[in-house]
């Protein structure tokens, strides 16, 4: 179980620490990975809606890290940062990360 965690960029043994429940873990990360944000990100980005891809990327991020979800936490932040400094030509590049790793880790969590 802990190569099929490190290969997503997740360190199995700290989230065990934090989440003792491992399937309790895995819903509660589907659960998350399923959020409507995640599914209209795209959309705001492309409608050119800054604002509220902003906060809703700032609430996914805030939640990645909860889960330690850390490469997503770290995709989502770049993210957010462009649209805090409003360096919006970065936004679609630093989203189809986001996307990446979220496709990577659902991969894991959604079998």
């Amino acid at each position: 179980m802990k190569e099929k965690y490190a290969k997503c960029g997740l360190n199995y043994d700290l989230i065990i620490k934090k989440y003792p429940n491992i399937y309790e873990y895995e819903e509660i990360v589907n659960a998350y990975l399923d959020d409507e944000f995640f599914r209209d990100l795209e959309g705001m980005l492309k409608d050119e809606d800054y604002a509220l891809a902003k906060d809703a990327t700032k609430g996914l991020y805030i939640l990645a890290s909860e889960l330690l979800l850390f490469p997503l936490y770290e995709s989502l932040l770049e993210l957010y940062e462009d649209l805090e400094y409003e360096t919006y030509d970065d936004c679609l590049a630093h989203y189809e990360v986001v996307k990446e790793k979220h496709q990577l880790i659902r991969g894991l969590f959604n079998v």
